[in-house]
């Protein structure tokens, strides 16, 4: 009977453990990654003239703190919400053998949905995938000069897809590999006179963020 009784409560103990759910709460963190930028000047064409110009970036380190909750309402399902504010720089071509900085900060509200794979008191293993919307706020030198020719500031709305694997390691300790794929980047379109012509052009410059990746650690509460 003794036997029995052992035996039922370590089966007991065993399958409540290996259920045990990540607990909803508060986390904060840091990330480190990397990011590149794409600048678009469309104007169309004006005779002879061509307004066009586009120039992409090379890869460049950004860093960011975030902070927000996450609710579960499975075992492996759930959803998180946070804030997060970033900054980097990159390298736009400027011309032969040539770059301009551009800065950029990111402040963005994103909303992921999570789903762990593996999942013990301690800790869990699994995927997330959400979106980001914010507000990127680009400075430099290039943005100075397009002020000076008559365009106006790119910063505004950025709207981006996120995706990643996250893990928690000893209940309060998360690792974190993300992707951020951006699909609206921010725009401005301004009215300018080229200088041999008395036709005023709608130019519009944009400048999206195609892509982000890299590592974050996050401390749960």
């Amino acid at each position: 009977m003794k036997k029995l009784m052992v035996s039922g409560a370590l089966a007991l103990a065993f399958s409540t453990s290996a259920v045990v759910a990540e607990e909803s709460g508060a986390f904060v963190g840091v990330d480190l990654g990397m990011s590149n930028a794409v600048m678009t000047q469309d104007a169309g064409d004006f005779g002879a003239f061509d307004f066009n110009n586009k120039s992409a970036s090379i890869g460049n380190f950004r860093y960011g703190l975030l902070g927000g909750y996450k609710w579960f309402f499975t075992e492996k399902a759930g959803l998180r919400a946070y804030l997060q504010v970033n900054n980097g720089a990159n390298q736009i071509p400027a011309g032969l053998d040539t770059h301009s900085i551009i800065n950029t900060l990111n402040v963005m509200a994103n909303v992921d949905a999570l789903y762990n794979l593996y999942s013990t008191q301690e800790s869990s293993i699994g995927l997330f995938a959400g979106l980001s919307f914010g507000y990127a706020i680009h400075s430099g030198k290039v943005v100075d000069d397009l002020k000076k020719n008559g365009l106006k500031d790119p910063s505004g709305f950025d709207m981006g897809i996120n995706f990643g694997l996250r893990t928690i390691i000893a209940k309060y300790h998360g690792i974190e590999f993300f992707n951020r794929f951006g699909v609206i980047g921010a725009s401005a379109t301004s009215t300018i006179q080229p200088q041999l012509s008395s036709v005023p052009l709608d130019a519009k410059m944009t400048t999206l963020q195609p892509y982000s990746f890299g590592v974050r650690y996050t401390y749960n509460f």
